[in-house]
């Protein structure tokens, strides 16, 4: 009973994060953006509408995906290693990144529940609750 405490607070960390890295994002100083067009762009920088449809519709299913692991849902599971794995590949093609050393800390947190998470779903007794 205690690890589905632990899962379900991880749960609610990386929600919190998430949010978190948004408003770091929307807030990113005025000499970022200006550093921004002298970097590598990307693979998908020609496609700039469709990287951001793909990155907002990622965005709304992490979110139904982060409320289906916390009332352990079946299909949840399986949603989750996708989305981070598609996470993983669009910030592969998307080029380089500056990050503020708050967002930095953030995603380096946020890769940490991530994986923790991960590691509970498929290697601990929390997997047997998704059946």
């Amino acid at each position: 009973m205690e690890i589905e405490k632990i899962f379900k607070n991880l749960i609610l960390i990386d929600f919190a994060l998430l949010i978190l890295i948004v408003i770091s994002s929307i807030n990113q100083p005025k000499e970022f953006l200006e550093i921004y067009q002298y970097l590598d762009k990307g693979i998908l920088s020609n496609f700039e509408n469709f990287r951001i449809i793909i990155s907002l519709v990622l965005f709304f299913l992490y979110l139904i995906t982060l409320n289906l692991l916390y009332r352990f849902i079946s299909y949840g599971k399986q949603l989750y290693l996708f989305l981070i794995l598609s996470g993983l590949v669009l910030n592969y093609f998307n080029g380089s990144v500056i990050y503020t050393s708050y967002a930095g800390i953030l995603d380096q947190i946020g890769g940490m529940v991530s994986g923790a998470i991960l590691v509970l779903l498929f290697f601990s007794p929390i997997k047997n609750n998704f059946r």
